[in-house]
Parts: structure tokens; sequence; C-alpha cells
């Protein structure tokens, strides 16, 4: 669904959030089931979790004590956007296999804004990155998309983000858990892109992916996985999201 379609729907439900409780139960390791839907019409906040940690397995992801991910939560999965109230709220990860809790992060939403949550790092030090998008009413302009760059190779140098169709590079310089703010880049059925990411400091290519964006879409480009690393399915990679 579009996230602008979402966001207007007023009968879509929302994780709900009972503020006084916040301040009189601690957040139980455990995450349970999202059974407190409700309906409103409040300009509601949006949350999209992406798993971004090679070594981790499985995850659970929640908000304010409920399970947002209902589905198993693999590395390089995404969920849709959540409506959350906005205001203060609570997020958590743990692991599947045992429900251990891994972090817990308290932060304030704006109603209206799209954000996204990362699960980031090595499993013995993974802790949630959570980044603001864009205003759900945001719409890039005609012919064009909107772009960003984030580093979360957990073993990283500094990178860049290029591609051959642009003269300057798309991001420069960024360190692990670094981003770039969104960019516009032409976007038609027939403009395809390479882009590579590149050791800010050797300028050697040291993983590329070709994609063809869509109009008046926005999306993500991280760099994910390992530089040292024998498993094929951890290696450092060129991952691209889609925000819907």
């Amino acid at each position: 669904m579009n996230i602008h379609t979402l966001l207007l729907n007023n009968k879509k439900r929302l994780i709900y959030a009972f503020l006084g409780l916040c301040f009189l139960l601690p957040m139980s390791a455990c995450l349970k089931d999202d059974d407190n839907g409700q309906d409103g019409t409040i300009p509601a906040a949006l949350v999209s979790f992406i798993h971004t940690s090679p070594d981790a397995g499985d995850l659970i992801v929640g908000i304010n004590g409920y399970r947002v991910n209902t589905q198993q939560f693999k590395y390089l999965d995404r969920t849709v956007y959540q409506l959350v109230y906005p205001g203060g709220n609570q997020f958590q990860v743990n692991t599947s296999a045992d429900n251990k809790k891994l972090d817990v992060k308290n932060w304030s939403l704006e109603g209206g804004v799209c954000y996204s949550i990362f699960a980031v790092d090595r499993l013995d030090s993974l802790e949630l990155l959570g980044m603001r998008d864009f205003y759900a009413s945001d719409v890039p302009a005609s012919g064009m998309a909107r772009i960003r760059f984030i580093n979360l190779c957990p073993d990283s140098v500094k990178f860049d983000l290029k591609t051959s169709a642009v003269d300057t590079l798309l991001a420069s310089d960024k360190k692990f858990k670094q981003n770039s703010a969104f960019g516009n880049i032409k976007a038609d059925d027939n403009t395809a892109y390479t882009l590579e990411v590149i050791n800010h400091d050797t300028h050697v290519s040291i993983a590329n992916a070709t994609f063809t964006p869509k109009q008046g879409q926005y999306y993500t480009i991280l760099a994910t996985g390992f530089i040292d690393t024998e498993e094929e399915a951890k290696k450092l990679k060129v991952s691209i999201f889609k925000h819907d």
C-alpha cells in the first residue's frame, strides 16, 4: 500500500501505547503479540524496521511491548510501515530463538513523519538505529525519485557511493552508521543505474548493484554485510530498499 494512502486512512490499525503504564511498568524482555489495535484520526507517525545484522539470525521487533513481526524476520528483511501514535514510544529487538532482549530505545516521534529503525552491527553488539525518513505527504518531483545512502557494514572503512550516470558522488566519506541526506535522481522506466560502493581512501570499488528507480518513490541504499567473511550470504553487498 502507498504510504500516503496509509497515513490518510483513519480506519487502519494504530499501535497504541498507554502512556501512564510507560511510567509505571518496565518493559518485559518478552515481546507480546499486538492485540491493542485502535481506530483513530490523529496524525500518526509511520515506522518500518529493517534487519541489517549479518550474524544475528532471526529477530523479533516490537513497539511499546507489542510484537510487530508476525512472520520470521530474517537478515535484510523489512517490515511495512506501521502506524504509531506520535510522541514517546519504546522500541525493542530480541532474538527469535530464545526471545533474549538485545536492545531497547525510547524515541519521540512526530506525527505525519516516516521513520526507519535498523537492527545494526554484530549480534554481540547489536543495537537499534533510528532515522527520520521524510514527511509522508512529501512526494518527489515529476520524473524524479529520491535516494540516500547508509553505511551499515560493521567492519567497514569509510565508503562513497557513486554511479557513472551522475557526475558527482551520491554520498561521500560515510563511516559505519553514517548516512547521506535524500537527494533527487532521474527516474523513468528506461533509466537504470549501476551503484558502486567505493573505499573512500583507496578509491577501489568493492560492491555494486543495478536498479531502475520509479518516479515518485523514495529509496534507501545500504552497504550491508561483512568485508572480512568467507560466508557468501554475509559478504558485503549493496542492498536497496523502497519506502512503501
